[in-house]
């Protein structure tokens, strides 16, 4: 599969411009600076932890398909895009329902599109990659001092190094 059936799928096309038509209102409910600034992502974990106040995964991955989930994930992984990633989906994904088969970001060119990408990487070859989505859910899993904030860090180091301009 070629990275551009990744980069430029139409569920991928939809997904974004679903979320990207749903922020304003979201924005509007959740007043703060959404400049999509790695800063602004401490602000989006803040929002996010009081919108599930019991800091139960359960619940975020219960609200996975629903803007209350979906627009957040979206924004995070566009302060991510701004960062040096790219927004990907896997076209061969299953469509089962209770999987989250939706949109990630990672790094361009990154081999995990090969078939054979197991055997491209080397042992020091980390790439970041984030599936915003569950990363929301996951935020409540991990031990601080862990931030969603990281994320967005580790793609602007791999921009900063190996990963060239941007």
């Amino acid at each position: 599969m070629s990275e551009q059936q990744w980069t430029d799928h139409p569920r991928l096309r939809a997904w974004l411009r679903e979320q990207e038509a749903a922020f304003p209102r979201w924005a509007a409910s959740h007043p703060g600076v959404w400049d999509f600034s790695a800063d602004s992502v401490d602000e989006l974990e803040r929002v996010i932890r009081a919108e599930f106040a019991a800091g139960e995964w359960e619940e975020v991955r219960a609200a996975r398909r629903t803007p209350q989930v979906t627009v957040p994930a979206w924004y995070f992984g566009e302060v991510c895009v701004r960062a040096g990633a790219v927004w990907k989906v896997n076209p061969a994904a299953p469509t089962d329902p209770d999987a989250w088969d939706g949109p990630f970001v990672g790094v361009p060119g990154d081999p995990m599109e090969d078939p054979d990408h197991e055997d491209l990487y080397e042992d020091d070859d980390y790439l970041p990659a984030s599936v915003p989505v569950p990363e929301l859910r996951d935020m409540f899993l991990k031990s601080p001092p862990w931030r969603l904030r990281n994320v967005v860090e580790e793609f602007e180091e791999w921009r900063r190094g190996a990963g060239g301009s941007g």
